[in-house]
């Protein structure tokens, strides 16, 4: 296909909801509604770049985090019937990660929700557009719910909440005057759609909540519970949600001794069974420990027919989609988990804006090494790189091409 072929092929192709998986870039809900009225369609593809997608990845960015955020939405939610529209909206803080963080967990189903951005006082042009866009479905367990504000006013004022009514969609609020109460509302709420609480919850501490993003990206696949503990102290909203656990819980730390102390591991145990995810002495080290992590076993209601305890990805192989993410940037981290649920159904791993840590490096090197009962399970291979250049660079993006399609060497 010759360039201008191509760029005749991708111009048609943004014409469709879909269109920000090639170009990188999110379409708002105005390019998209008015291309119809245009008879080539679609904006042109002059931003197209050669780094963008390549076979064993593909940058999904906008100009800013609101488009950003889109973009993943529209990469997961083409939005062009009923099974392909979310069931609910999901707002979140731009400003305050601990507050964000909760509600990630609603991208799990039975709510099936889109993660996007709002700024505390005014709700993003661009963020209103992709709502009207992807037009919620709405949650059936929860009266039709269609977008969720997570956070009490200090995180997201009565204003945006006023703004999404305005557009005829019905909200509910997950309040909370702190990120450890609105993580306690977040799992009582889940708890009650679900007809029950979850005995799985992960800890994480609101001091080191970097760490705990991998975490949420598998929260977006398996809806497991969120806590926090706030150094030393397990605060009495966490407390009472450990409690509500039938029988006992099994929680599992985020972050190594350094992070979570011994003493706080101990005095949760009165809860129930505690494990650490392992390599948590870092975002980057508990990514990979995450990713390759995998917890099965019994739990409190298995004898009555429940699913069985089934914590981690468990990867320890070639032929999967990961999801490379900036804890820098955890704005665009968090929606891009949407990845982890309707998408690929693959773990986040952390990297910097310019380096591929050692961490993820080994991993990767290590999981695409062929084996001789499938030396090409490496084809399947693919990375999801979250963000612009300034977020991930593009040589960041080529080494992880690189990793993805073959191992070092002669290996």
């Amino acid at each position: 296909m010759s360039d201008r072929s191509r760029r005749t092929f991708l111009r048609d192709l943004a014409a469709l909801p879909v269109g920000a998986t090639l170009g990188g870039a999110a379409l708002t809900y105005r390019e998209v509604r008015s291309s119809g009225e245009r008879s080539q369609g679609g904006p042109a593809s002059a931003d197209f770049d050669e780094e963008t997608v390549t076979s064993m990845t593909t940058r999904l960015a906008g100009s800013n985090d609101y488009e950003t955020a889109t973009a993943f939405t529209q990469n997961v939610y083409p939005a062009i019937n009923d099974h392909t529209r979310p069931g609910a909206a999901i707002l979140i803080s731009d400003s305050d990660l601990a507050a964000a963080l909760p509600g990630v967990a609603f991208i799990h189903h039975p709510i099936d929700g889109a993660v996007l951005l709002t700024e505390p006082d005014s709700l993003p042009e661009v963020t209103r557009e992709e709502i009207e866009r992807l037009h919620p479905e709405g949650v059936h367990v929860d009266g039709n719910m269609q977008v969720y504000i997570v956070g009490g006013e200090r995180y997201i004022s009565s204003d945006v909440q006023r703004t999404v009514e305005q557009m005829g969609l019905k909200t509910r609020r997950i309040e909370g005057d702190t990120p450890i109460e609105v993580a306690a509302n977040a799992d009582q709420y889940l708890s009650t759609i679900h007809a029950n609480h979850r005995d799985t919850t992960f800890i994480a501490d609101l001091d080191d909540l970097q760490t705990a993003i991998p975490a949420q990206s598998w929260n977006a696949h398996g809806g497991d519970g969120f806590l926090y503990i706030d150094g030393n102290r397990i605060p009495e909203a966490t407390q009472e949600q450990l409690e509500a656990r039938f029988d006992e819980a099994y929680m599992y730390l985020l972050g190594d001794e350094s992070k979570i102390s011994e003493q706080v591991a101990r005095d949760l145990a009165r809860f129930g069974h505690v494990q650490r995810i392992p390599r948590g002495s870092d975002p980057y080290e508990l990514s990979v420990g995450f990713a390759g992590y995998k917890d099965i076993g019994r739990n409190q209601g298995w004898i009555f027919g429940e699913w069985p305890r089934n914590i981690g990805w468990g990867i320890a192989e070639s032929g999967h989609n990961f999801i490379f993410a900036n804890p820098d940037n955890w704005q665009t981290a968090l929606p891009a988990c949407v990845e982890s649920h309707r998408g690929k159904h693959g773990p986040m791993l952390h990297v910097e804006q310019d380096t591929v840590p050692d961490a993820v490096e080994n991993y990767l090197t290590n999981l695409t090494r062929p084996h001789e009962s499938a030396p090409y399970d490496r084809k399947y291979n693919h990375g999801w790189i979250v963000g612009d250049t300034d977020q991930i660079s593009q040589r960041v993006q080529a080494q992880l091409h690189a990793m993805l399609q073959e191992p070092r060497g002669d290996q």
